[in-house]
């Protein structure tokens, strides 16, 4: 489960001294460099729909979530002393971190100062960690994708000379994505290359949808499903996934408030039957009876109310 970045994110957290500082330092660098709290309307483009940047960071968090609880049985703690035998490295700040308009809801994400070695005409191979990349999802030759019940989150690979949103165009309706780029070294406005066309399984929200790029190796899309329902395949041609053998589990802050109130419900009878007391239905059951024993024309009215003669 490595990372390219682990050893970035090490040296940071080892000056920081503790999660809570490593935190503030990574929102932070997102509020100096990016369009990440802004909220988009009518009139603002840039940034995302009310509440959208909130279930990002809610989505990530469960994703890693449920890694780390399927892999704790066998997975070695190796994470205290890793911080301490990384590399030291030297961070650089870019003072003129800004984002172009978006074409859709959009982050860009720029490299900073970073020497171009690689191949530019070259497509890189998509580098993904296969257990969370493609949670409950797939990856497939150029792309990777991973779904919740509600939400899809897929990564396309791009050209390694593609360093910008302006070398791009991303096309995303309730049903089809589609992306071009610029080829190399192209001077014409009217020269594009399709790297993405695919038709998607079921409808998405195309106002919810949100896409970043990171320099020169992918674009992130993030999708809201029209409906709430687990997914076989990202695309109508891709081959598909067994549902089976997926986590279909739903976490109760995702859940609506009547779905909450049955889970709290549900949870409640089932302390209730281990204690040997009536559960909610049984209790309704008996509040009907009570009023039913002394109603008019009952052979019970007027006596005290005995359950044991009742058979239910």
């Amino acid at each position: 489960m490595a990372s390219d970045h682990d050893q970035v994110f090490l040296q940071i957290l080892h000056e920081e001294k503790n999660i809570v500082n490593f935190l503030d330092v990574f929102f932070g660098f997102l509020y100096r460099c990016t369009d990440f709290y802004l909220e988009s309307n009518s009139e603002q483009k840039l940034g995302f729909p009310p509440g959208v940047a909130e279930k990002l960071v809610l989505n990530s968090m469960y994703k890693w979530k449920s890694t780390s609880s399927a892999l704790k049985e066998t997975t070695p703690n190796t994470a205290s002393n890793s911080l301490f035998e990384s590399n030291e490295l030297t961070a650089t700040r870019n003072d003129n971190c800004r984002l172009s308009p978006p074409v859709a809801q959009e982050i860009e994400i720029s490299s900073c100062n970073e020497p171009d070695t690689t191949n530019v005409h070259s497509m890189p191979s998509l580098k993904t960690d296969h257990t969370s990349d493609s949670y409950n999802g797939a990856v497939r030759e150029n792309y990777v994708w991973t779904q919740t019940l509600d939400d899809l989150d897929v990564l396309i690979k791009i050209p390694e000379h593609v360093k910008t949103s302006k070398q791009t165009r991303v096309n995303i309706s309730s049903d089809e994505i589609k992306i071009d780029v610029k080829p190399f070294d192209s001077m014409e406005d009217s020269v594009w290359n399709n790297i993405f066309d695919g038709k998607l399984s079921f409808k998405v929200r195309r106002d919810e949808s949100v896409w970043s790029i990171v320099s020169g190796k992918h674009i992130s899309i993030h999708l809201e499903k029209a409906a709430g329902r687990w997914w076989e395949a990202l695309i109508v041609d891709e081959p598909k996934i067994e549902l089976s053998k997926i986590d279909c589990t739903k976490y109760f802050d995702d859940m609506a408030q009547d779905e909450q109130m049955k889970v709290q419900e549900l949870m409640w009878n089932h302390q209730q039957k281990l204690l040997g007391k009536p559960t909610s239905e049984q209790i309704k059951m008996e509040a009907t009876l009570k009023q039913a024993w002394n109603a008019k024309g009952s052979p019970f009215q007027g006596t005290p109310y005995d359950p044991s003669v009742l058979k239910f």
